[in-house]
C-alpha cells in the first residue's frame, strides 16, 4: 500500500514543475502582447489612415520657378481729356452717347447762348463799321494828298508870275516910269509867295506821315473789333461740343436742357488704341517690384506682356499703383476701363525642385510632408523650402524628383510618423 501511494506522490511531483512553466509562459506572453500593443499604439509609432479620396497627391518635378507678384487693376488710356463748358449755356441735344467712336470733329453735345450770339453779332456790326471808317480816312487821305499838290502847283504859278511882275516894275522902276512903292508891292508879293510855297510844299513832303499815323489809329481799331469778333466767334462754335481727339467716348455728365456754368464737366473722351495698365499691388508685396520687370496682364479673354513704367510712391487704401506700358497691338476686347489682372515677374529660378503649392501653404524655411513610400503608406518627411510663387514651392532638401507626396492639410496628422492610405 505505501508503495503505491509513493508512486502516485512521485507521479504528482513530475507534472507540478511543467504546469508551472507553462503558466508562466502564458504570463510572458500576455506581458509582451501588451508591450507592443502599448508600444504600437504610442503617437511616435502608430499610425493613422486616410481615404485616398479625401487627399490631393503631387508629384516633385524639375523646373523654372517664377516668383510674381499679383494684383487686379484696370486699363487706362494714355490719352485722354474732359471735355468742360468754355461759356455759360444751356444743353440742347446730345448728339452722341457714351460707347461712340469718335473723331476731332465729332460733334457730341449741342449748346444754345442767346447772350453769347446776340454779342457776337454786335461785335460783327462793330467791325464792319471799324472797316468802313477806315476806307473813308484812306478816300479822305487821298483828296487832301490831291488838293495839297495842287495848292502847291498853284503856288508855284502865282511865285512865277510874282518873279516877273518885280522884275518888270523893277525896269519901270529905273526909268521912274512908276512910283517905288509899286515896286516895293512887286518884290514883297514875290516874297510872299515863295514862303507861302515853302510852306506848302513842307505840309506837302509831311502829310504822308500824319496820313500814316491817322491810318495806323483807324487800323488798331479795326484789329481790336476783329479781335473780338475771332474770340466770340470761337466761343459760340464751341456751342458745338466736338471730341478734339480720335477715340471712343466714355461718358456725359450732363443732360439735355440742363443749365451748365463755364468750367462744368461735360464729356470724356479717350484713345482707346494707346493703353496701359494700372495695376493695385498690395504695399507689402510692392517692395519686390523694379521698374522694367516684365508683366503678364489677362483680359479674361487675352494675355498681353508688357513692361513696369512707373511706381507711385504713394500708397492709397493700402495698395501701391503700378503702371505697366503694354505695345501698339492689342486685343479686339481691350478698351479704357477694362478690369484686368496682372502678374509680374520678380525673380526666376531655372532648373530647381519644384511642388504645386497646397492651398494652405504658410510662408516658412521648413516644414513637414508625408512621402508616398508606395501606393497604400506614407512616412512623415522634413523638407526645406526655398523659394514660392503663387503655384509653386522651390524645394531645398528633404524630396527628390519624382518623389510624391500628399499636399493636402494634414495638420490632424502631424502626430503619427506614418499613415495609411486606403
Amino acid at each position: 500500500m505505501q508503495t503505491i501511494m509513493d508512486s502516485i506522490d512521485s507521479k504528482n511531483s513530475e507534472k507540478k514543475p511543467l504546469k508551472f512553466y507553462v503558466i508562466i509562459i502564458i504570463f510572458l506572453v500576455m506581458l509582451f502582447a501588451w508591450s507592443a500593443n502599448s508600444f504600437l499604439l504610442s503617437p511616435t509609432h502608430a499610425e493613422a489612415s486616410i481615404s485616398r479620396d479625401d487627399i490631393v497627391i503631387a508629384t516633385v518635378k524639375l523646373g523654372d520657378l517664377i516668383q510674381d507678384v499679383r494684383a487686379p487693376g484696370n486699363l487706362i488710356a494714355k490719352n485722354r481729356q474732359w471735355l468742360s463748358a468754355r461759356v455759360s449755356a444751356k444743353v440742347i441735344k446730345r448728339v452722341l452717347e457714351p460707347g461712340a467712336l469718335v473723331t476731332p470733329d465729332s460733334i457730341i453735345l449741342t449748346l444754345s447762348s442767346p447772350e453769347l450770339t446776340q454779342q457776337y453779332k454786335r461785335v460783327q456790326i462793330d467791325y464792319k463799321v471799324a472797316q468802313a471808317q477806315l476806307e473813308a480816312l484812306k478816300e479822305v487821305h487821298i483828296t487832301e494828298q490831291q488838293k495839297k499838290q495842287a495848292d502847291v502847283m498853284l503856288l508855284e504859278i502865282e511865285k512865277q508870275q510874282a518873279v516877273e511882275d518885280a522884275a518888270a516894275k523893277k525896269q519901270l522902276r529905273v526909268t521912274k516910269i512908276i512910283p517905288l512903292y509899286q515896286y516895293n508891292e512887286a518884290v514883297l508879293r514875290e516874297k510872299k509867295l515863295t514862303l507861302k510855297l515853302e510852306i506848302a510844299q513842307f505840309e506837302l513832303t509831311q502829310l504822308p506821315r500824319l496820313q500814316a499815323s491817322l491810318l495806323n489809329v483807324e487800323q488798331a481799331k479795326v484789329e481790336q473789333q476783329w479781335l473780338q469778333v475771332s474770340l466770340l466767334r470761337e466761343q459760340v462754335a464751341l456751342l458745338d461740343v466736338r471730341a478734339q481727339m480720335h477715340g471712343i467716348l466714355q461718358s456725359i455728365s450732363v443732360e439735355a436742357g440742363q443749365e451748365i456754368s463755364q468750367g462744368t464737366e461735360l464729356a470724356r473722351v479717350a484713345d482707346q488704341k494707346s493703353l496701359k495698365a494700372q495695376l493695385r499691388v498690395q504695399e507689402s508685396q510692392a517692395k519686390d517690384i523694379q521698374l522694367g520687370q516684365t508683366v503678364e496682364i489677362d483680359t479674361r479673354r487675352s494675355k498681353v506682356s508688357g513692361v513696369v513704367s512707373r511706381i507711385d510712391p504713394a500708397v492709397i487704401n493700402g495698395t501701391v499703383t503700378v503702371e505697366v506700358t503694354l505695345p501698339k497691338t492689342l486685343p479686339s476686347e481691350v478698351r479704357p476701363d477694362l478690369r484686368v489682372n496682372g502678374i509680374i515677374e520678380i525673380q526666376r529660378l531655372n532648373n530647381v525642385l519644384l511642388l504645386d503649392k497646397p492651398s494652405h501653404w504658410q510662408a516658412g524655411k521648413t516644414t513637414y510632408l508625408f512621402k508616398l513610400t508606395n501606393d497604400s503608406q506614407a512616412v512623415k518627411t522634413k523638407i526645406t523650402i526655398g523659394a514660392n510663387s503663387a503655384k509653386s514651392i522651390q524645394l531645398l532638401s528633404g524630396l527628390q524628383q519624382g518623389e510624391r507626396v500628399i499636399l493636402s492639410d494634414t495638420t490632424h496628422l502631424q502626430q503619427y510618423q506614418a499613415i495609411v492610405i486606403y
